[in-house]
């Protein structure tokens, strides 16, 4: 029996250099595997509420939030412990708001905002500057960038774009018996002989007892620059990022402007274009139908929409801006939807914000923008409206395209670019004395 001794000893040693070695064993392996977990699936392991505060943004069903809600409930499904917190905004009090949520720097404020709030944005100071975290130039279009991008530094995340079109009433052209445009695209002496022809065919089939109409109209104004695309139509560039400053007083932005200056003196237009409410300019296209062509933009498309759904709409036709001397056209947008990311000490929180606001610029969630009537940021999504007549192709026509860039002092420099072009169609100035004196405000800001 003596045999049984050292081969208990023996199982004795063995226990207790288990009992010692085990932990340290299977704590490396939880370690080996939670870091596995994280460069499998990008998936940080912070969880808690993410506050969001946002204004409406309509379907086309009518929801003012139903789209980001959507993209909320995937993500919080895929991220098992992180819950975003939606606090719904309206119009009546969402930019007194918001302005006072971004200069609050205190815990307990919101975690996401949006970037501009009644086209103006938010102060920068308590905003992340998103360069460290992630390369956005590799998918979003730089035109759009620049719509975030303050001295190199990208202070938001846009998802959605729409751009200025040329909208036109076919009700009209098929009362006076005139065509539609039978190209999907037009020179700027193309656009005129088509709209001055018009005219012609209107007084020749009404005579003198012509009821009142407008040609041609758009809101130039407070959020409204729908109609840039013929601003820059001749090669100029509202902003040039090599120089960094805007750039109104050259040839090719003077030229732009005598183009619309032509509008005003050689077709049907209100006596005071240029410096009409949006009020008016929209009731007279959309309510009265006495305006043919409104320059607006890509989103008032909703409105005809909703309205031919009420049963109170009319047929029209979508068109690109007329081309100039580039010889395409420019598609300008002054409406980007953007979020941005309040700064936070937790590192880990951010980098979850973040993560949701890179699944907004998502494949799926990109294509999910249709609902908004939107157009998407991503460089590799092209052929969202492809089965959509009113933009089949829309991305084929080779645009130029432009938006202004991120601005502390937007509202003040939008403010002088309206009151110059209104200087001009109100012909208290030349378009070349006009920009002259844009061009010493803005190198001012």
């Amino acid at each position: 029996m003596g045999y049984k001794r050292p081969f208990t000893l023996f199982l004795c040693l063995i226990v207790l250099a288990y009992l010692i070695i085990a932990p340290k064993i299977l704590l490396s392996i939880d370690r080996e595997w939670l870091h596995h977990g994280k460069d499998e699936q990008g998936v940080d392991d912070w969880q808690g509420v993410i506050t969001m505060w946002d204004i409406p943004r309509y379907t086309t069903s009518g929801s003012a939030f139903g789209w980001i809600k959507a993209r909320i409930s995937e993500f919080e499904r895929e991220n098992p412990g992180v819950f975003i917190h939606l606090r719904e905004l309206n119009y009546e009090n969402n930019k007194e708001l918001v302005l006072k949520a971004a200069l609050d720097d205190s815990e307990g404020g919101p975690d996401i905002l949006s970037l501009y709030v009644d086209h103006d944005p938010i102060p920068l100071e308590n905003v992340e500057i998103l360069n460290q975290w992630w390369s956005m130039e590799e998918i979003i279009r730089e035109e759009y960038l620049s719509f975030v991008t303050y001295q190199q530094s990208i202070y938001g995340v846009p998802f959605a774009a729409s751009g200025s079109v040329i909208l036109i009433n076919t009700e009209l052209l098929d009362q006076v018996g005139y065509q539609a445009p039978q190209k999907d695209s037009w020179t700027y002496e193309e656009f005129m002989d088509y709209i001055q022809g018009f005219e012609r065919a209107k007084k020749e089939r009404e005579g003198d007892e012509n009821e009142a109409y407008l040609t041609f109209d758009s809101y130039i104004g407070k959020g409204s620059l729908d109609i840039m695309p013929i601003l820059l139509s001749d090669g100029g560039q509202i902003y040039q990022k090599e120089e960094d400053r805007f750039a109104f007083y050259q040839p090719e932005m003077v030229s732009g402007l005598q183009k619309l200056h032509n509008i005003k003196s050689k077709v049907t237009t209100h006596q005071d274009f240029g410096n009409r409410s949006k009020g008016d300019v929209y009731q007279d296209f959309f309510k009265n139908k006495k305006t043919l062509v409104l320059a607006g933009d890509s989103s008032l498309i909703h409105t005809l929409e909703g309205l031919k759904d009420q049963g109170e709409g009319f047929p029209y036709l979508v068109m690109p801006f007329p081309t100039g001397s580039m010889g395409i056209p420019i598609w300008y947008s002054h409406h980007l939807d953007s979020y941005a990311v309040m700064k936070d000490e937790d590192e880990e929180k951010l980098k979850v914000v973040i993560q949701f606001l890179e699944s907004l610029l998502e494949e799926e969630s990109q294509y999910s923008l249709q609902s908004l009537g939107k157009f998407p940021v991503h460089k590799g999504v092209k052929d969202l409206y492809e089965e959509e007549p009113l933009f089949h192709g829309w991305f084929q026509k080779g645009y130029e395209y432009q938006t202004h860039p991120l601005h502390p002092n937007w509202e003040g420099i939008e403010y002088h670019i309206i009151d110059c072009i209104q200087s001009v169609l109100a012909n208290k100035k030349s378009p070349t004395q006009a920009y002259k004196e844009l061009q010493n405000k803005l190198n001012a800001q």
